[in-house]
């Protein structure tokens, strides 16, 4: 008899439990983005909800679904807290896909807003983090675009693709940010994002309605950090190089100028590696890629052309990841590479035994090793234009 009440009980305790901190879905303010600004010596934190409609608003065609709440605080908690005070939801982080923080916060350092996130419960750490470039991160949120149905979703989209396809920006998450500060011998870098034509107009719906909108979210080139604080900004090409160095690159347009006319190649398969051969530090780029377009008069069954090419794709290589170097090692002294942590992992006494790592960086020679293969020539041994000159 004991028995059976036993198991009772157990079964009635089964139909009894429950989540301690389970939430309604609508009583929550599912945040996809967060922006953080600076505005009259305190912070201001703007979110991005993307579940502010009620049961009975209409969901027509080409509507914004979001909605962006901003307060301010001395501190990010504390403002995170004002936002509660006129948002009729509770502010809920486990879906958020992007954070932007502003020129501002970031030249001031990051420490208290990654320890925010670090220590929050419902945060995934695996959202994209971008710097907001000539725009207030609260700007850079409220960009509706007609491709996605929440300004977080272009945003992340953008991020991750641009960075696999551009060679320019580059795609880092939270914990992937939190991972490189933490880490000896090398820095962090994060991507930019900015605005391209009328802010204004880009919030409002009507941006979703036209074919071309009035404004349009583009990421922009790599911010270099010390520790958690912003130190500068790299140039289009300085980017690429840094890019390539760190193996970010998924594919990248290179030109071979003929006279007038252009041979292009897209390289589509980048493998990065950095090494330390006998006390020297390699860098070593293997690429494959494919001519796409041809206006040049160049045989493409040619071998030996198909070397120049080839050889001409590997200098453009090395130029690019050599300017990415002159400005790390030269004009900020930061090494974003990691070949302190390569150094401190091959060696710790000898890194230990060096006062100011940054600085012995800059003055170290780093050899640039590039291996390219044109696979696609295309099925044509001609240009278009040769083909048409010839009739």
């Amino acid at each position: 008899m004991m028995n059976k009440n036993l198991i009772l009980i157990f079964i009635i305790c089964l139909f009894m439990t429950g989540c301690w901190n389970y939430n309604e879905l609508n009583s929550l303010a599912i945040t996809t983005a967060m922006a953080i600004d600076k505005k009259d010596n305190k912070y201001e934190v703007s979110i991005l909800i993307a579940n502010s409609r009620n049961k009975q608003s209409s969901t027509e065609e080409g509507q914004s679904q979001t909605v962006v709440y901003s307060s301010t605080g001395d501190t990010i908690s504390e403002a995170l807290k004002n936002i509660d005070l006129e948002n009729p939801r509770q502010t809920y982080i486990g879906h958020l896909s992007a954070l932007i923080i502003s020129e501002e916060v970031a030249k001031e350092g990051l420490l208290n807003l990654l320890d925010l996130l670090f220590r929050n419960s419902e945060s995934t750490k695996r959202f994209y983090i971008a710097i907001a470039r000539d725009y207030k991160a609260k700007d850079i949120i409220k960009v509706v675009s007609p491709l996605e149905a929440f300004p977080s979703q272009t945003i992340s989209t953008n991020i991750k693709s641009s960075s696999e396809s551009q060679a320019v920006s580059i795609a880092v998450i939270y914990s992937d940010f939190i991972d490189n500060i933490i880490k000896k011998g090398k820095e962090a870098v994060l991507p930019t994002i900015t605005i391209e034509g009328n802010k204004k107009k880009g919030e409002k719906n009507s941006n979703l309605e036209v074919s071309e909108p009035k404004a349009r979210l583009k990421l922009d080139t790599v911010a270099v950090f010390k520790d958690d604080k912003l130190i500068s900004f790299a140039s289009k090409d300085e980017s690429r190089g840094i890019n390539l160095a760190l193996n970010k690159i998924k594919a990248m347009i290179i030109q071979y100028k003929c006279d007038k006319d252009y041979l292009v190649s897209e390289i589509n398969s980048v493998n990065t590696n950095i090494s330390l051969e006998d006390k020297k530090v390699v860098i070593s780029v293997k690429a494959d890629g494919d001519i796409i377009e041809n206006t040049c008069d160049i045989d493409l069954t040619d071998e030996k052309e198909i070397k120049k090419v080839e050889n001409d794709t590997e200098d453009k290589i090395k130029s690019l990841i050599r300017k990415g170097l002159n400005y790390t090692q030269k004009e900020i002294k930061l090494d974003v590479y990691g070949i302190g942590d390569l150094t401190y992992k091959a060696n710790p006494k000898f890194y230990k035994s060096i006062d100011n790592w940054n600085e012995y960086f800059s003055n170290i020679d780093i050899d640039i090793k590039v291996n390219t293969r044109l696979i696609s020539k295309g099925s044509s041994r001609q240009s278009l234009k040769e083909a048409l000159d010839g009739n």
